[in-house]
């Protein structure tokens, strides 16, 4: 075996969890492949297996949030966490395509159905959540309202939306909060 060290850049310095040198490859066929290497006589030796479909699915998937970084590195959010923090602005973009927002908390507590009442929304996400969204539908699945919430004040969690129809509160409606953040993650929350 020929030593590849230096002629394949990609190959050098991969290592696998024990430590072997160790990558994944796409032949000309399109075929992707785990290429792993054991070092005997300071000649690389390598065995190649197939990758299970599930990986090149995760490998799209990396390629797609590392895209998202690529574009999004330049955004004034992450600029400002690069500042802040120390980290690449890319490293917050890569982490905020892979977090998840979360809906904390519903308040709806003294709405009576009429207009123009505020209905609560707790929400976060690891960089921020970037809309808020309120939908309300009556107890048999008839749309009745959906609207932006805005944020209550600028860094808090909470977030407020007022109410645009009167709603009949018997039998209660269906009221949902659907968060999303700057990547496109989404989450939602619903009480009926």
């Amino acid at each position: 075996m020929a030593n590849t060290e230096g002629r394949n850049i990609s190959m050098r310095g991969v290592n696998g969890v024990d430590g072997d040198q160790s990558v994944y490859c796409t032949t000309r066929l399109g075929k992707t492949l785990f290429v792993r290497g054991e070092r005997r006589d300071g000649d690389w030796n390598y065995m190649c297996m197939p990758i299970p479909k599930r990986h090149a699915a995760w490998r799209g998937a990396i390629r797609t949030a590392t895209l998202y970084a690529d574009l999004a590195l330049t955004r004034d959010v992450y600029l400002k966490l690069e500042c802040e923090t120390g980290i690449s602005a890319y490293a917050h973009a890569l982490a905020d395509w892979y977090g998840k927002p979360k809906v904390l908390g519903l308040d709806i507590d003294g709405w009576t159905g009429e207009i123009g009442q505020i209905l609560r929304v707790k929400a976060r996400d690891n960089v921020r959540v970037a809309a808020v969204t309120v939908v309300i539908w009556d107890a048999q699945k008839n749309f009745l309202e959906m609207g932006e919430a805005v944020q209550s004040e600028a860094g808090s969690p909470w977030w407020n939306y007022t109410t645009q129809t009167c709603v009949d509160m018997d039998p209660f409606p269906i009221v949902a909060a659907i968060i999303q953040d700057l990547p496109g993650n989404r989450d939602a929350f619903v009480i009926n």
